[in-house]
């Protein structure tokens, strides 16, 4: 079959035919539709991390991904041939208390695989096998937009984790919070916009940042929503002096980092899902002014990477509620659809104006209607 490889640390990808994958007793075969393209796939390119799968020379790449059930092995319920399904990307230690409960995007032994990153091969490939569990079936009316729930899992796990803490300072017995919860996300590619959605619909009053006009998709987008787009080009005094109790990163800028931290709000949470380059330049920061105020101001730090069945499963939810109440714009965030061929263009470097770049691996004519 034909696989997108790397072999990390050394720079490139290559379009190459491999084995085609053995479909073992309990497994299922899937015929890869379309994998999306992030910035952790264009690190790996780059040779800036990514381990291969033991006995393997390459790591076949991918990991954001959609694909239809092809064949199924004995004594497997739940699906049936011609099912959509998304695959998840994590697979446990096997023996820390969170890799044995099915949260490991929470494994404390840092033993973990991950398909198409770390020691598991992804799924830039024409099919994959793959073990029931870590399939989530998709309902036909959500094919056009499924691609996108692998980094929405990411986002409804960011949220979550966010308003759990902010949960700390709750309830207040008589005196009910009246205001909405103030929400800034911090960049608009893909995961930020998926943010701001998610964030909107579940009735927080949302801001977005980036370094572009109103005039962009993102602002009319944003628009849309009815959040509010800032430019801050020239600097983050172009938010005023707004504080915000829910802070989304999806930059992975430290500098970005360091001015987000003076925007919260008393009480307020910091979410970085953003990875920046370990290799980047030093930062100089007024490290006890900034950290002095999150402890008088009782705010919190946390980063939160991956995610657990569960929020693929809720990403689900919200895709149907957002294709229900703003139909299309979900489906808007895929700005290119390109032919598998097409690999090396889409993986050199961003393309401008790209939100959510797809390469598609096999047409899929299948109706999506219902």
């Amino acid at each position: 079959m034909r696989a997108i490889i790397v072999r990390p640390p050394t720079p490139g990808a290559q379009l190459i035919d491999v084995p085609s994958p053995d479909l073992a007793p309990g497994t299922v075969g899937v015929d890869v539709l379309e994998c999306g393209i992030c910035g952790t796939d264009r690190d790996i390119v780059e040779g800036k991390y990514g381990r291969v799968p033991t006995g393997l020379p390459y790591l076949i790449l991918g990991h954001e991904n959609l694909g239809r059930v092809r064949e199924i092995t004995a004594g497997i319920n739940g699906f049936v041939e011609g099912d959509l399904v998304v695959a998840t990307v994590r697979r446990g230690c096997g023996r820390c208390r969170f890799c044995l409960t099915n949260q490991s995007d929470f494994c404390e032994t840092g033993d973990f695989t991950e398909r198409g990153i770390k020691g598991a091969p992804g799924y830039m490939a024409d099919r994959y096998a793959e073990f029931p569990q870590y399939l989530v079936r998709v309902p036909p009316r959500l094919g056009s937009v499924a691609v996108l729930l692998e980094p929405l899992s990411v986002v409804e796990k960011a949220i979550l984790q966010g308003q759990r803490i902010l949960d700390r300072k709750e309830p207040t017995p008589g005196r009910p919070r009246v205001e909405p919860v103030r929400a800034l996300v911090a960049g608009t590619g893909a995961v930020g916009m998926l943010a701001a959605i998610v964030l909107a619909m579940r009735g927080y009053e949302v801001t977005a940042i980036d370094r572009h006009g109103d005039d962009t998709f993102a602002g009319r987008l944003l628009a849309r929503i009815g959040a509010q787009h800032v430019n801050v080009a020239t600097g983050f005094d172009a938010l005023g002096a707004a504080r915000f109790d829910l802070v989304v990163e999806a930059t992975g800028s430290v500098a970005v980092d360091f001015s987000l931290i003076v925007r919260l709000g008393p009480n307020g949470v910091l979410v970085l899902t953003g990875i920046p380059d370990a290799a980047g330049p030093p930062s100089t920061v007024p490290g006890g002014p900034l950290f002095r105020d999150v402890v008088l101001g009782n705010q919190a730090i946390v980063g939160s990477v991956n995610a657990n069945r569960t929020y693929f499963e809720s990403g689900l939810q919200d895709l149907a509620a957002a294709e229900d109440r703003w139909p299309g714009l979900v489906s808007s965030l895929i700005t290119s659809r390109r032919p598998l061929e097409q690999y090396a263009a889409v993986l050199a470097a961003r393309p401008g104006g790209e939100v959510k770049s797809v390469l598609v691996v096999r047409r899929d004519d299948a109706p999506r209607s219902s």
